[in-house]
């Protein structure tokens, strides 16, 4: 379930998916120690891929006109955003990406999930095999 925890927080669009993994673990009462590498699928060369594929997912699910920002946009926020206090500027940004926010986590959500239910799976079938493995070799030695 840890590997799960880790993988399911690796999807999610926000920074220190690997304390938030450690956290959902730690809720679910599953391994703490094995959420931690999981987590690290997301790193500074895979978030931007990762987000990007979740937004787009979140943007075919939702209902309602939500159309994928433009390089454009972004470009001209980012040029508003440097002209403008701190103050200012969040409240820009939150304003304009409030509408990439929510397909955004939605499809990281779902991508999340649809990462984490097949590897609690896969991981769960491979450690009782492992453990069956091992109980019959303990059997055999005695």
């Amino acid at each position: 379930m840890g590997c799960a925890c880790g993988i399911f927080c690796s999807a999610l669009p926000i920074f220190g998916q690997t304390f938030i993994g450690m956290i959902t673990a730690r809720i679910l009462k599953a391994s703490v120690i094995a959420s931690l590498p999981w987590t690290w699928i997301s790193n500074p060369l895979t978030t931007l891929p990762i987000w990007y594929v979740g937004y787009r997912l979140g943007i075919w699910i939702m209902p309602g006109k939500h159309k994928p920002l433009s390089h454009t946009e972004i470009q001209a926020l980012m040029q508003n955003f440097d002209q403008m206090d701190w103050n200012q500027g969040v409240s820009l940004l939150t304003a304009e990406f409030w509408e990439a926010l929510q397909p955004l986590w939605l499809g990281a959500v779902v991508m999340g999930l649809a990462m984490a239910v097949p590897s609690f799976i896969l991981v769960y079938y491979f450690a009782k095999g492992l453990l069956h493995r091992r109980i019959r070799r303990r059997q055999k030695d005695y």
